[in-house]
């Protein structure tokens, strides 16, 4: 809003076409007149395209008028004290002369019926012949013979076909294989698909907390898991498969990838996968400096499934997202209605349908409306679930079953237990489901399309609050659309509240995802290990192999993250130096030699417990209790019984003012996170009955077995230690997996 110098139009907002000069011409002129207020503009149902202004009626001090135009309408607010003579110079619309036609009129209901036709025309499942394997596909099986390959696809384009080809190529030639994802989810789905594959006894699997078959000529593991082995020098696979690849750029774990390019042998083949690395030549450059040779890009821009982008009117059109049509949106303000929505995805066959919303509560809160409706396939959906409970009978108690079984309307998000996401995400895969209401975490690698992908926000919610849709994260939801073989189009749907939702959607449907950026960290174990097995030059020069010092665009900034880099990777050898892990010589110390088998984020305060011999007084429950105190997730909303943490806190604290001394930044424990973690695991490692602990402490299920899994993959590392903790650790370990955490 401004002035503009004398003119009598004052606090000018946007005006609607034309609107000024009739204010110039007809209005600003009159000497009664003092001022002229344009207010704000709203769109309206009459779609007049020629400028129209009404006389509304005067008030105190003045007189309202209404100018239409361009499907808006805009109230003006003309100071004076001669309201009636504002009358005679409304202006109305010139009206066609005979012969001339009538003005152009807005779409009617017949014409929004048929652009909803045509949009949707030609959905359905394709002709049943077969899916052959694409040139990009074939190409990239070719080149992982020759050395590194990086491909880069469209989500559903194949991408794991060409991985699954070569590891039974290489199998049957005896070579061994690795396969790594981001996610634990990810690697039990994969487990259990190549188990089908291959047959059992050739597929083993390590997450951290499970370990099966783990000599298998395949293994399927988290990249935690592989880095570690990579640590130790002794694991050299003729394949190693990093899925999900742009997690290089991932702010927790992205530092594990890189290890990984970096410490894998030369003679293991390196095949990344991935369907949003934007900056994929960059990569490439940089995997060439570090391992030797250059990788080979495989890239693929077109959809096995076209998309099609388009957005609900308020009478349930479906119109295609362009710009000239969202004017014909005209949707009430007020909030996603999921009914509504899944009503008209129905009418027009747009089913199934993933919904992404900002947060678990507002997952569950859709699928509770459809609790008392019931959709085909029933009893399809009761086998699959009871399948799933034989294991894991706590699924029975989830409040959203009817939702699922009898209406097909479910839930997806980290806050449910494994057992019911696997569940939901067979029952969508069979085409049992007409809808999934799901967080990201649906859309960030689980292999579970559907037709339509349903968008009524372009909001995410994090630690932080709520933030605007990144583009990498809109093409990881939207690429969930069109189901291979059996979709001849996909559907991205959006209804958001405001419509400038639907312009940033038309911006980001053909923008390129972020580039991924390095988040290369330095940490206590990782420094161990690496000394562990080089010396320190060596060790010094891997972290200026990083992507991190890669990326840096000028002299200056490379001199300066070098500088921070180096002078991190000095604080902490001080900080262990002072600690006796390390000799003078930077060489390990006693103690250091089993220090390098703690790798956790707070390995540190773990290994001092020991050290420092705080843990020979605790039971297996109370040892559990310490560990989870240490992990990361969410924490229970409430203290659900005593355990005496202070010895640990203190520690904690302890080790926070070293750091700091030496310069070294980290996250403060939090006492109240500490004990409400602690206590809901050592009640459960008690014998605490699931349903009971889980309302006690005032957590989500999926929370919980998340934090138990943390514990016990950490219980799993003490285990290992040559030291008498070990025997502690294990009843401890034991005590926490029984039903619903295995």
């Amino acid at each position: 809003m401004r002035y503009r110098g004398g003119s009598k139009i004052k606090y000018e907002h946007s005006l609607i076409q034309g609107l000024r000069a009739f204010l110039e011409r007809e209005i600003e002129p009159l000497a009664h007149v003092q001022a002229i207020i344009p207010g704000r503009i709203r769109k309206t149902r009459k779609m007049v395209h020629e400028l129209k202004v009404r006389f509304k009626y005067p008030v105190k001090g003045g007189a309202k008028m209404l100018a239409y135009g361009s499907g808006a309408v805009q109230e003006v607010f003309v100071v004076t004290g001669s309201p009636e003579k504002l009358k005679d110079i409304a202006r109305e619309p010139v009206k066609p002369r005979q012969g001339e036609g009538t003005k152009r009129k807005g779409l009617s209901k017949s014409q929004l019926d048929e652009r909803t036709a045509e949009f949707i025309q030609g959905l359905g499942e394709p002709e049943s012949s077969g899916i052959s394997p694409s040139p990009f596909q074939q190409e990239a099986l070719e080149l992982v013979l020759r050395g590194d390959v990086v491909v880069t696809a469209p989500t559903g384009s194949g991408k794991t076909w060409i991985a699954e080809r070569a590891i039974q190529s290489l199998l049957q030639e005896g070579k061994s294989c690795w396969y790594t994802t981001p996610l634990k989810a990810l690697s039990n789905q994969k487990y259990d698909n190549f188990r089908t594959l291959l047959g059992e006894e050739r597929v083993g699997l390590l997450t951290g907390e499970r370990k099966e078959n783990p000599h298998a000529p395949l293994v399927v593991a988290t990249t935690e898991v592989f880095r570690n082995a990579l640590y130790s020098g002794d694991q050299r696979p003729w394949l190693a498969i990093l899925d999900e690849a742009h997690y290089l750029g991932d702010e927790q774990r992205g530092t594990t990838w890189e290890e990984i390019i970096i410490l894998a042998a030369a003679e293991t083949r390196l095949l990344l996968l991935s369907a949003t690395i934007s900056n994929a030549d960059e990569i490439a450059d940089w995997m060439e400096r570090v391992r030797g040779s250059r990788p080979y890009l495989v890239r693929e821009q077109e959809r096995p499934v076209p998309l099609r982008y388009g957005f609900l009117t308020h009478k349930k059109h479906i119109l295609p997202l362009r710009s000239d049509l969202i004017v014909y949106r005209r949707r009430p303000r007020s909030q996603f209605n999921p009914v509504r929505a899944l009503e008209a995805l129905e009418e027009n066959d747009l089913v199934p349908a993933i919904v992404f919303l900002p947060s678990r509560r507002d997952c569950d809160q859709a699928a509770l409306k459809f609790q008392g409706q019931s959709w085909k396939g029933r009893t399809s959906r009761f086998e699959i679930f009871a399948e799933a409970a034989k294991g894991n009978p706590y699924l029975w108690e989830n409040s959203l079953k009817a939702s699922l079984i009898d209406a097909g309307a479910a839930s997806h998000h980290a806050g449910h237990l494994t057992g019911w996401k696997v569940a939901v995400e067979r029952m969508l895969a069979e085409g049992k489901l007409r809808v999934v209401f799901a967080t990201t975490t649906l859309a960030a690698g689980l292999d579970v399309p559907a037709r339509t992908v349903f968008l009524p926000t372009l909001v995410a919610r994090d630690g932080f609050g709520t933030r605007p849709l990144g583009t990498l994260e809109f093409h990881q939801m939207t690429g969930r659309a069109g189901r291979r073989g059996k979709d001849k189009v996909g559907f991205v749907i959006l209804d958001p509240i405001q419509d400038k939702d639907l312009l940033a959607a038309l911006s980001l449907q053909d923008a390129e995802p972020e580039p991924v950026r390095s988040a290369f960290k330095v940490n206590y174990y990782q420094i161990l290990n690496l000394l562990c097995r080089f010396d320190f030059d060596t060790t010094r020069d891997i972290f200026k192999r990083s992507l991190l010092l890669f990326q840096q665009t000028s002299r200056r900034l490379l001199d300066g993250v070098k500088t921070r880099l180096d002078g991190e990777l000095t604080n902490r050898i001080d900080v262990l130096q002072r600690l006796k892990y390390l000799d003078k010589s930077r060489r390990l110390t006693e103690f250091g030699q089993w220090a390098v088998l703690v790798r956790h984020e707070n390995s540190l305060i773990f290994t001092e417990v020991i050290r420092r011999q705080l843990y020979p007084s605790l039971s297996p429950s109370d040892l559990a209790g310490w560990a989870a105190a240490l992990s990361s997730g969410r924490s229970p909303r409430r203290i659900v019984c005593p355990l005496n943490l202070k010895p640990l806190l203190e520690l904690a604290r302890e080790m926070q003012r070293l750091e700091r001394r030496k310069g070294i930044s980290s996250e403060p424990l939090s006492s109240d996170e500490a004990w409400s973690k602690g206590a809901v695991v050592k009640l459960w490692a008690e014998g605490a009955a699931w349903g009971k602990l889980v309302e006690e402490a005032d957590i989500e299920e999926g929370d919980l077995q998340w934090l138990l899994l943390q514990t016990a993959e950490v219980l799993r590392q003490l285990e290992d230690l040559p030291l008498p903790i070990a025997v502690t650790a294990n009843q401890a370990r034991n005590m926490l997996l029984r039903i619903p955490i295995v």
